[in-house]
């Protein structure tokens, strides 16, 4: 196995965030869900959901097809302690507009994430999600 470094880390937990939005965005939801640890919570809302198949039912009733769109995730900040790490990152929404099918942005905010090491991989424990308001 090859030499752990911080920046083998944040390349390892960047590759997770990049990969969640690429199954979500496809309803790829056992692949999504196995993103998270067993135990990993999802929050959304005042919504929250722990453990695998909560979080895939939790997924799928959300993310129907005709109301996918894009994730994009930015300006991710991580630190890590030992097996374990926080990464904060801004996200965007996009979903096609009915009159045109252009993209636009439906919501954007903050990840708040904690990830937790497993063998050589790393996987969330708990996602918050922070939506932006007009207030914000």
């Amino acid at each position: 196995m090859p030499e752990r470094t911080a920046v083998g880390d944040e390349l390892a937990i960047g590759r997770t965030l990049a990969i969640y939005c690429h199954h979500v965005d496809d309803g790829e939801f056992t692949e999504l869900v196995n993103l998270f640890t067993p135990d990993g919570t999802f929050s959304y809302q005042g919504e929250g959901v722990t453990g695998h198949e909560d979080l895939r039912a939790w997924f799928e009733s959300r993310h129907p097809p005709e109301r996918r769109g894009k994730h994009l995730t930015t300006n991710t900040v991580i630190d890590i302690a030992g097996n374990h790490a926080h990464a904060l990152s801004d996200f965007a929404f996009l979903r096609p507009l009915e009159s045109s099918g252009a993209p636009a942005i439906a919501i954007a905010g903050r990840y708040r994430d904690e990830l937790h090491r497993h063998g050589d991989r790393w996987l969330i424990h708990r996602r918050e999600v922070h939506v932006m308001s007009a207030a914000s």
